[in-house]
């Protein structure tokens, strides 16, 4: 049967996130990954004055920690 996708209580559909329109993405800045890590596989990066560890696992995901 063709089963249509389910929507919750505020009508969007489940299991979907909401995709970024082209001039959302073309006005965020972007860095990659391997201009903040520069060859580590940990850095620090401080906001409002608390830090915050960026890592690297070993699968090559990213892992931010407080």
């Amino acid at each position: 049967m063709n089963e249509r996708p389910r929507s919750d209580a505020h009508g969007e559909i489940q299991g979907t996130a909401p995709a970024a329109t082209a001039t959302e993405s073309a006005s965020l800045p972007r860095w990659l990954s391997e201009q903040l890590l520069q060859g580590h596989r940990e850095v620090l990066i401080e906001h409002e004055g608390t830090l915050y560890r960026l890592r690297q696992t070993r699968n090559g995901k990213l892992i931010l920690n407080k």
